[in-house]
């Protein structure tokens, strides 16, 4: 099957594609609002390890 499919296509149809993230347009609107939470929940990690590493600067400055 796999020798059909290459015949047919070529190597790029044996590549593997598990993971792979769908460009823009082909998501649904469900897939666009969910990556859009995912988006905003990583930025919300990001600037609450900010925030605390400047409160540990603080911290520490106001020790010296």
């Amino acid at each position: 099957m796999d020798q059909e499919v290459y015949d047919t296509n070529g190597a790029e149809a044996l590549l593997d594609r598990r993971g792979r993230t769908k460009p823009e347009d082909e998501l649904s609107e469900e897939e666009k609002l969910k990556r859009r939470i995912r988006q905003m929940e990583l930025e919300n990690e990001l600037l609450r390890a900010d925030n605390l590493y400047l409160k540990k600067l603080e911290e520490i400055e106001r020790r010296s």
